[in-house]
């Protein structure tokens, strides 16, 4: 039986390089496409067959770059995302998206999650900030003020020295499982599976947006750091079959991090 994954990203070639790296690492066929989904027709997705192997990923850009904007897109009368969704659904058996949380309000970031929280249909996996916390791992991170979330980004691509993309790809078994980990001491959960779901809270409690008159003068106060694309990773392994499932998607990046 074919175990076909979409994945949704915020962004375009970064984050397809690398995921499609990480699932080739991984045995998975990886199948980035250099369009948006919306522009995708009807059946599309068929000319893959031939070359699917029994666990495959599509990886192609969303719709829109920011949480608030993709929520405006499926309000438009003149956009069927939902029609895009509804005719892949045949094809895939999951759907994973991959967004920043960036400069969202609150509500937007909760009514996001109420529309794709459940990976059959559609799954939101946040990153807080965004998915370039994935260089910033394991550090006791502070709270951070960020008028624009580009700041962070120079932050940590002039840390790396420009090779912040090569150093995920490097380290991205370890950088999985210390969040993995952090996750699960806040919140107690060995259900991976609820891990979206629990980390909106965490970032609505704790992140401080504040809306100014003058829009380029709001900031982020940003406390919380984490992310939780581990999910899609290991429901597109069949890791999360068990409820109490922790145990198991640990201890496989774990035999990873250590080869």
């Amino acid at each position: 039986m074919k175990n076909n994954i979409l994945l949704l990203t915020e962004g375009s070639v970064d984050e397809q390089d690398i995921f499609s790296h990480v699932f080739e690492q991984y045995g998975v066929k990886s199948f980035p496409i250099k369009k948006r989904i919306i522009d995708v027709k009807e059946g599309e997705f068929l000319e893959f067959e031939l070359s699917l192997g029994n666990t495959n990923v599509f990886i192609i850009q969303g719709p829109r770059n920011r949480v608030h904007d993709f929520l405006k897109l499926l309000e438009d009368p003149n956009i069927a995302l939902e029609k895009v969704f509804n005719y892949e659904y045949a094809f895939f058996q999951k759907i994973f998206l991959i967004y920043d949380v960036d400069h969202n309000d609150c509500e937007d970031i909760s009514r996001m999650y109420s529309l794709f929280q459940d990976e059959t249909t559609g799954m939101l996996l946040l990153s807080s900030p965004c998915i370039e916390v994935l260089a910033d791992f394991n550090k006791e991170r502070k709270e951070e003020k960020y008028v624009h979330l580009r700041e962070y980004k120079t932050q940590i691509n002039v840390h790396h020295k420009g090779l912040t993309k090569q150093y995920i790809r490097e380290h991205f078994n370890q950088i999985m499982l210390f969040f993995l980990e952090k996750n699960y001491e806040d919140f107690k959960e060995k259900n991976v599976m609820e891990h979206p779901r629990l980390i909106i809270d965490k970032i609505n409690e704790l992140n401080e947006r504040v809306n100014l008159q003058d829009k380029e003068s709001s900031y982020v106060i940003y406390r919380y750091f984490s992310t939780v694309i581990y999910v899609a990773i290991a429901s597109a392994l069949s890791l999360t079959k068990e409820v109490d499932n922790f145990d198991i998607v640990k201890s496989f990046f774990l035999s990873k991090a250590e080869d």
